[in-house]
């Protein structure tokens, strides 16, 4: 067998064979520690059961899953007139924010119960607010407060969300749109 097909063959084999490395201090070997066994996994926690009429949001509701739907804005429905954003859920408005003189109305719609104490509170990551709430012939409930009243700027700036709670209805948690922002800059000039 020539002499150079051996240093072929024993080269990789010598390049295999390293020193031990040794630890930063110089005090012997690094040994390397296996990870521990994987114990069994932990199950995801159970969905939250779904909101019913009268339920109100308890623990995160910044984490919760949105109400399906997306914003939608109308234009005015008589020349001059104020535009309105509707929240929309497979072709039904459930929710709606309008300017009219000077003030910004957020309706909830749907029938509320006959003979139900009417109520709306608004929930976004900056505050709780309970609204003084009218009911339309339709039995849906409409909150108006002045353009500028602060808590148009909370739910536009509500990290992506805020929650409708209206008594009798299934609470709404409603994302947040230019829509809603452009609603309300209209309305204020």
């Amino acid at each position: 067998m020539p002499r150079y097909t051996l240093s072929l063959i024993t080269l990789p084999l010598l390049a295999s064979c390293v020193a031990p490395q040794l630890a930063p201090s110089g005090q012997g070997p690094v040994v390397a520690v296996p990870a521990p066994p994987r114990g069994p996994q932990t199950p995801a926690p159970p969905a939250p059961p779904a909101l019913g009429a009268n339920d109100r949001f308890v623990g995160d509701w910044s984490v919760a899953d949105l109400t399906p739907g997306e914003w939608q804005r109308l234009a005015p429905a008589t020349p001059g007139g104020a535009p309105v954003a509707t929240f929309n859920a497979n072709g039904q408005a459930l929710a709606a924010i309008g300017c009219s003189n000077g003030s910004i109305t957020l309706g909830r719609f749907g029938a509320v119960p006959v003979g139900t104490a009417l109520g709306m509170t608004v929930r976004t990551s900056f505050a709780l607010r309970e609204l003084p709430v009218r009911v339309a012939n339709d039995r849906t409930i409409y909150a108006t407060l002045d353009a500028r009243d602060p808590l148009w700027d909370q739910i536009i700036y509500s990290r992506g969300r805020f929650v409708v709670e209206t008594t009798g209805m299934n609470p709404l948690l409603i994302p947040t749109r230019p829509e809603i922002a452009r609603m309300v800059e209209d309305c204020r000039s």
